[in-house]
């Protein structure tokens, strides 16, 4: 791991670092893109036996970013839309190995001038080097396909060191990363991270496409959507049943800025998947009934026609039987000029457990 962490640094630094940052001269009609690195320390979060017993290294991450800033090229006062590459063990080398990601996200603005802290969302795919294997790998119940899903929110400093040419940036971090249950077995792994860096500008630039400058009306500020998002998931390895699932999430939010929005809302569930209890059954459990609901917390940054959403939230009818009482979605969608949107999203039990994979299509509106 250590190699490669050497390897992505010398080939980052000798990319960006030479000669760009030097003569950062951008055209009037461009946007600035800025690049950050930032290093990862901290520790998993095991929330199955298992995983307890095999957490027995710290984490160690590697991450670059690009940011793609609006014309003033300030971001203290809009959202930052941004594209990274992670790199991380995942607390055991033998069992769980290490993983790549690549992911979408966003820097929303600054608290206020006095705390200058940035909440970052960000969500993408990742590779994971081992997965679970009933003859090379039995214990890594953890990760049970190659491919899976990444997720990360965070609290990041802004300290500028040259105005805004060079950042330093401190944070914490809490990172998710699963399969969304489509293959079992599926725990995923949860850990935790401080991590420090430097931002800067790059010299390089971009034509406004990628920094969403779409228009998207905000008159009103009620905003309402209603999302049908079903998916599958697997519950057990052994059969290759696929369960169909669906989420029907009613929403409201109160714009209370441009890009920002806070409200509440309640999603339906059809899960079928916990019929089959435990998962090592093959039949379904008759008594037990696939609906259940939960009140959520809705909240939204948006950038242009792009939103980041988070709803944590509480289950009020038919609780899951192992996670009893908090749910939680973690997702991006985009919204069509005609109000229509289309939504991925990670629906979860706590933030921690991932429970099926939303493929989403709704109508959202202001009044």
């Amino acid at each position: 791991m250590k190699t490669v962490f050497q390897y992505i640094f010398l080939l980052f630094t000798s990319f960006f670092l030479t000669g760009p940052v030097c003569h950062a001269v951008i055209p009037e009609n461009k946007r600035p893109i800025n690049y950050s690195i930032n290093f990862h320390f901290g520790s998993g979060l095991p929330h199955h036996p298992s995983q307890v017993y095999f957490n027995n290294e710290y984490i160690k991450s590697l991450e670059l970013n690009a940011w793609f800033y609006d014309l003033n090229g300030k971001g203290s006062k809009n959202s930052i839309p941004g594209a990274g590459y992670f790199f991380s063990n995942l607390g055991n080398a033998s069992i769980y190995g290490n993983f790549h990601s690549l992911y979408l996200s966003l820097l929303n603005p600054p608290l206020s001038a006095v705390v200058p802290v940035q909440f970052k969302l960000g969500i993408g795919i990742a590779y994971a080097t081992n997965k679970f294997n009933v003859e090379t790998n039995p214990f890594n119940r953890a990760i049970g396909s190659h491919l899976n899903a990444y997720g990360q929110i965070s609290l990041t400093g802004r300290i500028p060191v040259n105005e805004d040419k060079l950042l330093i940036r401190p944070g914490i971090s809490f990172h998710h990363i699963s399969s969304g249950s489509v293959v079992a077995p599926n725990q995923g792994i949860n850990f935790v991270t401080f991590h420090a860096g430097i931002e800067f500008k790059s010299g390089h630039s971009h034509s406004g496409a990628l920094s969403l400058d779409r228009d998207v009306a905000f008159e009103n500020k009620n905003r309402f959507s209603l999302i049908l998002a079903p998916g599958t998931k697997q519950v057990d390895w052994r059969n290759d049943k696929q369960i169909f699932t669906s989420s029907l999430i009613f929403d409201y939010g109160y714009i209370f800025s441009p890009e920002k929005s806070i409200g509440m809302g309640i999603s339906l569930f059809y899960n079928d998947s916990w019929a089959y209890v435990p998962y090592t059954r093959t039949t379904r459990d008759e008594s037990l009934s696939p609906f259940q609901s939960a009140f959520h917390i809705s909240m939204q940054i948006n950038k242009g026609p792009v939103a980041f959403i988070l709803h944590p939230g509480v289950y009020i009818y038919n609780t899951a039987r192992d996670f009893p009482y908090l749910t939680n979605r973690l997702g991006i969608k985009y919204s069509l000029a005609n109000n229509l949107t289309f939504q991925f999203s990670i629906k979860s039990h706590w933030f921690a457990v991932a429970d099926y994979f939303e493929w989403g299509i709704g109508y959202e509106f202001t009044r």
